[in-house]
C-alpha cells in the first residue's frame, strides 16, 4: 500500500533526523544547529502531505464532510466577533490615552495605545474579575473616570 510505504519513508526520515544526525554530530564533534540543519525543514514539509489521507475520508464519511462545513461557518461568525471586539477594544484604548492623560494612572496602564489596548484586553475582557479591580482604581483616581 502506498500509503504504508510513505508512513515508513516518514517515520524512517524522524528517526534519522531526531536521532541518528544528533548521534553522529556528537560522536564526530561536529556542531549542528537548527541553522544547519535547514536541507531537513523540507523533509518536515513532507510529512504535512499525510492530511491528504483526510480527503480519502471524506468520500467514505459524509457526515464528517457536514461537520467540517459547520466548522467552517462557525469560525467565519467567530471571526467577526473578534475583530468587533478588537475594534471596541481599539477605540476604548483611544478615549482612556486622550482621558488618562497625565494621571499616574495614565502612566501606568494607558500610557500607550498599545498598553491600553492590553490593559483594556487582558484586565477587563480576558479576566475573571471583569475589570473590577481596574475600576476601583479609576475610582480612586477620580469617581469620573470609572464611568
Amino acid at each position: 500500500d502506498f500509503w504504508c510505504m510513505f508512513d515508513l519513508f516518514l517515520v524512517i526520515c524522524m528517526a534519522t533526523e531526531t536521532w541518528a544526525f544528533w548521534w553522529l554530530s556528537a560522536a564526530c564533534g561536529i556542531e549542528m544547529s537548527a541553522g544547519n540543519m535547514k536541507a531537513l525543514v523540507v523533509l518536515r514539509i513532507v510529512r504535512l502531505v499525510r492530511i491528504m489521507r483526510l480527503v480519502k475520508l471524506l468520500s467514505h464519511f459524509p457526515e464528517l464532510l457536514v461537520i467540517i462545513r459547520g466548522i467552517g461557518t462557525a469560525m467565519r461568525a467567530i471571526s467577526l466577533v473578534f475583530m468587533l471586539l478588537g475594534m471596541i477594544i481599539y477605540v476604548g484604548a483611544i478615549v482612556f490615552r486622550v482621558l488618562l492623560e497625565g494621571t499616574s494612572m495614565g502612566k501606568k496602564r494607558f500610557s500607550t495605545v498599545l498598553q491600553s489596548m492590553g490593559t483594556l484586553l487582558l484586565d477587563c475582557a480576558m479576566s475573571g474579575t471583569k475589570g473590577g479591580p481596574l475600576i476601583k482604581e479609576a475610582y480612586n483616581a477620580n469617581p469620573a473616570y470609572s464611568l
